[in-house]
C-alpha cells in the first residue's frame, strides 16, 4: 500500500506542476495580448471585453475537441482564467 500512495502522490505532483505551466503559459498570453492592445490605445473596458470573448471561443473549442474529464479539465481552468480576467473589472 506505501508504493501506490507513493504512486498516487507522484501523479498528484505532476498534475499540479502540469496545471502550474499551464497557467502560468495562460496568464502569459493574457499578459502580452493586453500590452499589444495598449500600445494599439485600446482602452482596458475593450480589452477586457476581448479577453474574454477570446476565452469564450477557447471554451467552444474545448467542447467541439476534446471529450470526457479532459473536457471538463479545460473548461474549469478557463473559467479560472475568465474570473482572474473580471478581477480587475469588478474592482473597479
Amino acid at each position: 500500500m506505501d508504493n501506490v500512495n507513493r504512486v498516487l502522490e507522484s501523479l498528484l505532483g505532476l498534475l499540479t506542476l502540469l496545471g502550474g505551466l499551464i497557467l502560468q503559459a495562460i496568464v502569459a498570453v493574457e499578459t502580452w495580448l493586453r500590452g499589444m492592445l495598449g500600445s494599439m490605445g485600446v482602452p482596458q473596458q475593450i480589452q477586457t471585453a476581448v479577453l474574454i470573448a477570446v476565452a469564450v471561443v477557447l471554451v467552444l473549442a474545448v467542447f467541439r475537441l476534446f471529450g470526457g474529464l479532459i473536457r471538463v479539465a479545460v473548461v474549469i481552468i478557463l473559467l479560472l482564467v475568465v474570473i482572474h480576467v473580471l478581477v480587475p473589472v469588478i474592482h473597479q
